[in-house]
């Protein structure tokens, strides 16, 4: 993300079923918006609620844009490909915490090893936590050092103290777990032992810039310790003259240039590194072997405050859309923090960017916030960043939540993980986990996992199972079997479990074959390189509308181009068109099939390689509508221009002159042309741009340009004799070089248009021959 901080490069940019209700608060004060939310085109299409622990519940939003549409900025036109398109879905996961739950805890997740010196992803840092039930990202930081740019508090210990900017607020708990929304301020000093004195500017920060552009270390002091990692800073290019001042207990140990240190920070002491007149405050005043005095504040005090992250801007004050200290453009991953309920709730919102889900705007998310109620946000990074991780009810082990942006978490300094302290409790429930619908005669999977009555996963004893009458049942443990439902049985059957004194029943929907409207495959059409592999997916749409995902396995495919081997179509090879077709239950769809194509009538043409081969290069390009139109005549100016790409002239020193108008697109390749004494034009002064070209008059400008063969060679064309006296010499220079044929009966047919299909021919013949 692009911060206006201009030194950081900071990082980049950042189920259903349940029916929503009223845009406000649930009524047991869960989160429960609906419709198109006031300000924007994104309508709450469903939302589903799951306990993760005590305190602690976490939903999840689809949410679907159906009127506006992403507008190109060139022409005004509807760009369906682009993010958040119409109809295109967005994901978003809210974190719900009851700050007033005994047993809910919330800490402060700071780096691998508990310091900066080492980032780590979400997943990293929560794993392995006693009782941790989740974890989100925190507050921005600089890409090139990983170091926070905000607060970072743990436990009344300022691990990284707040920027000295005015602009950038800090989301805090204090340590009875009241939120605070605020601009934290630090002040700190250095005092010498004779007496001299210079003010401390921040603790364990990497540079920056202050809001009037002056960066952080000019003339300042930081204060490094055993949390910022093992070394200090050292060298910097700007400052270097920076100096460092090792303090050990109290007592200056050493005094060096920035450069020259090669000490660790001691874990009962600290480095203190100044540039400029802070140097100079360090070398005159710091003696080893004499004592020193720090000391530092923030306000809101940091001994008071249980944990903290840095954020950007405001998202929502006062229950509205806040006035943003920075505003982040691009439909992208995002992280917020909110409250609401006088601050006894608190949100984590994490917006999702991926394949499946467009991610969102800065002010649609703050829009957002507020249908969920929240009465004040904050923003925190995202991008790449944005990551949320939870222990889903009844399993064991904690699991990322949101698919990141770039595909896989990035490791980030700091973090927020959430814990549920309660005591073990007594058998609560049984999740049935599988499909809700599947097709008869399909496999489908099964399993089951328990929770307690303070939702601590829970591992049933001796479960027992009660199939559907005929169904087969086939057990991979006691907690999984894989069921095939029966064609010929009801269409609504159950499956149910009991252990523990606790049971579970799940409906599932049987789909058979007459109840199947279509096949769907994704991709609908395919467009790819030569070997290349594209996965395929495949589902069944009933006739009362309903998708369901089938395995490629149930699915029968051929290809007339290339191979499908377990669901991934192989395009291999060859150049061309051709067409998948899939079929399942008596149902047929065929998917379009485009190798290395760049135009759609390409692979009709007896010149397809070469077309192709050109466009690829650059060299020749199509029409608005995709073709390429093998058969259509060259005009003089599109051969000129074929030829100035092709031989990549230099621009003219002045304009060509003729009598007759020259196309604006054209002027400057034909008056490159006539520079390099490639065409002349006509006797009676004009050029006849618009003039298709024909084979001889391209024989005797190939001549020209390209000097194909030094020899002659004798024309035995059965219409040689057509072939003009001026361009006679030229053809047959031509012609021996390779790059006219003539056609299978004979002839040359000098006086017909050349086809843009054949002028690629040529061109395609002399980068053979160069190559």
């Amino acid at each position: 993300m692009k911060r206006k901080i201009t030194v950081l490069a900071l990082l980049f940019l950042f189920c259903l079923a349940l029916p929503a209700v009223a845009l406000a608060a649930g009524q047991d004060g869960g989160p429960a918006p609906a419709g198109v939310l006031p300000g924007t085109s994104l309508a709450i299409q469903s939302q589903t609620e799951e306990i993760i622990g005590e305190g602690a519940k976490l939903y999840t939003y689809l949410l679907t844009n159906g009127t506006n549409r992403d507008r190109n900025e060139d022409n005004g036109q509807a760009q369906s490909g682009t993010p958040q398109a119409e109809g295109q879905l967005t994901k978003v996961f809210v974190l719900e915490l009851d700050l007033n739950n005994p047993y809910l805890e919330i800490k402060s997740l700071v780096g691998a090893g508990g310091t900066l010196a080492e980032r780590a992803t979400v997943s990293q840092m929560i794993a392995g936590q006693k009782n941790a039930v989740a974890a989100v990202n925190g507050g921005f930081f600089v890409m090139n050092d990983g170091k926070p740019v905000g607060a970072v508090i743990r436990d009344g210990e300022l691990i990284s103290s707040p920027n000295m900017r005015s602009d950038m607020p800090v989301f805090a708990l204090d340590q009875n777990l009241n939120p605070v929304f605020d601009f934290f301020k630090f002040t700190g000093e250095v005092k010498a032992a004779n007496g001299k004195i210079y003010p401390l500017f921040g603790v364990n920060k990497t540079a920056y810039d202050l809001e009037d552009g002056t960066p952080s270390d000019v003339n300042h002091l930081t204060l490094y310790n055993r949390y910022w990692g093992p070394r200090p800073r050292g060298a910097h290019p700007a400052y270097p003259d920076a100096m460092v001042a090792l303090v050990e207990n109290d007592t200056v140990k050493e005094v060096v240039y920035a450069k020259d240190a090669q000490f660790d920070i001691p874990p009962n002491g600290y480095v203190l590194w100044g540039a400029g007149t802070a140097a100079g405050f360090l070398r005159e005043n710091l003696l080893p072997g004499q004592p020193v005095q720090v000391g530092y504040k923030t306000a809101p005090d940091y001994q008071k405050i249980k944990l903290a992250t840095g954020s950007n801007t405001f998202l929502v004050q006062n229950k509205q859309v806040a006035e943003f200290q920075e505003e982040i453009r691009g439909k992208t991953a995002r992280t917020a923090v909110g409250y609401a309920d006088g601050g006894k709730i608190l949100y984590f919102v994490v917006v999702e960017k991926s394949p499946a889900s467009a991610g969102m705007e800065q002010r649609d998310l703050a829009r957002f916030l507020v249908s969920l109620g929240i009465e004040e946000a904050l923003n925190l990074d995202g991008g790449g960043s944005t990551a949320m991780a939870a222990r889903r009810l009844g399993d064991f082990e904690i699991t990322p939540v949101n698919v990141p942006k770039e595909g896989r978490e990035r490791k980030i300094p700091d973090a927020i993980g959430i814990f549920n302290t309660a005591p073990p409790g007594t058998p609560k429930g049984l999740l049935i986990t599988g499909p809700e619908t599947v097709i008869a005669g399909i496999e489908a999977a099964y399993s089951i996992k328990g929770y307690d009555s303070h939702y601590h996963p829970w591992r049933p004893e001796n479960p027992q199972w009660t199939f559907p009458a005929g169904t087969r049942a086939d057990k991979e443990n006691i907690y999984k079997y894989v069921l095939t439902f029966a064609e010929t049985g009801p269409k609504e059957v159950s499956l149910t479990v009991s252990a523990g004194g606790v049971e579970s029943t799940k409906k599932i929907a049987v789909i058979r074959a007459d109840d199947i409207r279509d096949l769907k495959v994704t991709p609908a059409e395919i467009s790819a390189k030569r070997e290349q592999t594209v996965p395929l997916s495949f589902q069944i749409i009933t006739k009362d509308n309903r998708i369901i995902p089938v395995e490629s396995r149930y699915v029968q495919c051929t290809a007339t181009i290339g191979a499908i081997q377990n669901g991934v179509y192989e395009t291999g090879r060859q150049r061309g068109r051709g067409i998948i077709t899939a079929s399942f239950n008596g149902r047929q769809v065929e998917v379009p099939v485009q190798i290395e194509c760049f135009f759609k009538d390409s692979p009709q043409s007896w010149a397809f390689e070469q077309i192709e081969d050109l466009a690829a290069a650059g060299l020749v390009k199509g029409f608005e509508d995709g073709t390429f139109r093998p058969a259509q005549p060259v005009t003089r100016a599109e051969m000129t221009a074929l030829l100035a790409r092709l031989l990549d002239w230099p621009p003219a020193p002045r304009e060509a002159r003729f009598k007759d108008q020259l196309p604006e697109w054209a002027k400057g390749v034909i008056s490159a042309a006539v520079a390099q004494n490639i065409i002349k034009g006509y006797p009676d002064g004009t050029f006849k741009a618009n003039n298709y070209i024909t084979r001889a008059e391209l024989c005797a400008i190939l001549d020209r340009a390209l000097k194909p063969a030094p020899t002659k060679q004798k024309l035995n064309f059965k219409d040689a004799k057509e072939i003009p006296a001026w361009a006679k010499e030229a053809v047959a220079r031509v012609v021996a070089g390779g790059l006219i044929r003539g056609y299978e009966d004979g002839t040359l047919r000098p006086k017909a248009p050349v086809t843009r299909a054949e002028m690629a021919t040529v061109l395609w013949r002399h980068l053979q021959a160069e190559n």
